[in-house]
């Protein structure tokens, strides 16, 4: 079989947060714990695997449950940190190879913050972002909308096909 006939493979990277440690930024303000976001990505997982028959190899998932809770019950190193997020968003785009399928589902706070650009968006700029599960740690950041774009820009380069859900 010919590379060109070969059927692409389908890749996801799930992304769910419920619990946001702690709660109080260094600011004073509050994240407020939610609840549904890591039932809405195992649900899409389920659907994945079920209906697409996505091999549990091919899906990628990063998840803070237990809204109720100070802390997620997931190990650290499947907690959806911004070192975290970016790994696995590097590690999906490694693996995939041209003309594959990824799909991205992020569920969780989104925020905006003061620009970490300011050449580019202005003194009193604004980046919108995804907030990890560990925000209101001292050395914990949000991932930003010019890191996501860059992110994504690699995948696309690549030549993979991207679908990106913001829930």
């Amino acid at each position: 079989m010919s590379p060109t006939n070969q059927t692409p493979n389908f890749y996801a990277l799930l992304i769910g947060i419920d619990c946001y440690m702690p709660n109080r930024l260094p600011n004073g303000n509050e994240i407020k714990s939610l609840s549904g976001c890591v039932r809405d990505i195992s649900n899409v997982e389920a659907f994945l695997k079920e209906t697409w028959k996505i091999p549990e190899n091919h899906i990628l998932k990063l998840t803070a449950t237990g809204s109720g809770s100070t802390q997620p019950l997931e190990p650290p190193d499947r907690l959806p940190t911004y070192v975290n997020m970016v790994a696995k968003f590097r590690e999906l785009t490694a693996i995939a190879n041209k003309g594959d399928q990824v799909y991205i589902h992020y569920s969780g706070h989104g925020a905006r913050a003061k620009t970490n650009y300011p050449k580019i968006k202005g003194a009193n700029g604004v980046d919108e972002t995804l907030v990890p599960t560990d925000i209101g740690k001292p050395e914990a950041q949000h991932l930003r909308d010019l890191e996501l774009a860059q992110l994504l820009k690699e995948m696309v380069d690549k030549g993979l096909v991207v679908t990106l859900v913001l829930d």
